[in-house]
């Protein structure tokens, strides 16, 4: 599987930083939506990867 891109992979740091703050800060609601949202795009994210074709290089590496 392909890995996740650089810059998906910083905004997933990002909303996990904020995410950290919410929860340190009691904004429990606010945090249970942002986990929610962290989880949906790494579910996306995962399956765009799994159903990208993949590259000539790894075809190149199977025959």
């Amino acid at each position: 599987m392909q890995q996740m891109s650089k810059t998906m992979g910083w905004l997933m740091l990002a909303l996990n930083v904020v995410l950290l703050i919410l929860i340190g800060t009691m904004h429990n609601m606010a945090a249970m939506w942002l986990m929610g949202l962290i989880m949906t795009l790494d579910a996306v994210t995962g399956l765009v990867a799994a159903y990208r074709p993949q590259s000539s290089q790894q075809h190149t590496n199977q025959h």
